[in-house]
């Protein structure tokens, strides 16, 4: 019976390449896959580089009845997944004795969900367990506590957006902006009030405000309206008005009901 051939130099060679190659690879998926330098507190990359930065104001100058709860819950609950790993969320409130000052009630990064984990390298479950105890849960309880503050005297929304779009980590250069807001959308400050002047986007154009309008280009803002049984003033007139202020500000604009 006829010997097998001896395997030619170039074989081994070709063999010890693609081991090489391999070793290669897995230094290089785990480089890749090597986490950011990240602050204790915040879980937010030290370099800055937030892949996305989403800021919720949640306007409780009105009080909230209980049934809204679970539909504010809800809705923080789909813009808290939406982040990817290391997006920040910044919740805030409208501050009446300081109006260009508003109160910071959470400030964190996403730890990332169970859909970003990585199924070889990662356990889903313990990235789900790290995402609710430690980004998820002290989110909920601080805006559930929000919600039950008592009702501000006034209502400066222009005030606080601008105030929002002056942060160093919500500028132009900032990835994936999104604003999103939980109110009645009733502005009402000493520089402009719907209650005095309605929702009078011409008569809004002669104050200070106006010329305070941010550059919004690149920002998605979503408006989730919070039920009343009444309003004060017709919805449709308020919802046209900051249509027509997001637009000269650039920014994409929806509204939900």
């Amino acid at each position: 019976m006829a010997r097998a051939r001896d395997k030619s130099p170039n074989f081994w060679r070709g063999l010890i390449a693609l081991m090489v190659l391999s070793i290669f690879g897995l230094f290089a998926l785990i480089a890749f896959n090597a986490p950011p330098a990240i602050a204790e507190d915040t879980a937010c990359r030290l370099d800055r580089q937030d892949p996305a930065h989403t800021v919720m104001l949640i306007d409780q100058s009105d009080p909230f009845n209980p049934n809204d709860f679970g539909w504010v819950r809800e809705f923080m609950d789909v813009e808290a997944r939406r982040l990817p790993k290391y997006g920040r969320l910044t919740v805030i409130t409208p501050n009446s004795q300081s109006p260009y000052d508003p109160v910071y009630v959470y400030a964190k990064c996403s730890p990332g969900s169970v859909e970003d984990a990585n199924p070889i390298l990662q356990n889903p479950r313990m990235i789900d367990d790290t995402w609710r105890e430690r980004f998820y849960e002290p989110l909920r309880d601080s805006v559930e506590s929000t919600l039950t503050d008592s009702e501000q005297p006034s209502s400066p929304l222009s005030e606080a957006i601008y105030a929002v779009l002056d942060r160093a980590d919500f500028q132009p250069g900032q990835k994936n902006r999104r604003f999103v807001i939980v109110s009645d959308l009733m502005q009402h400050s000493d520089s402009f009030s719907f209650y005095r002047s309605g929702a009078d986007y011409q008569g809004f154009g002669e104050t200070r405000l106006a010329q305070q309008i941010p550059g919004m280009e690149g920002v998605d803002v979503v408006a989730r309206i919070v039920p009343r049984q009444t309003y004060d003033l017709p919805m449709t007139d308020v919802k046209t008005f900051w249509a027509s202020y997001f637009g000269d500000a650039g920014a994409t604009y929806t509204s939900v009901n």
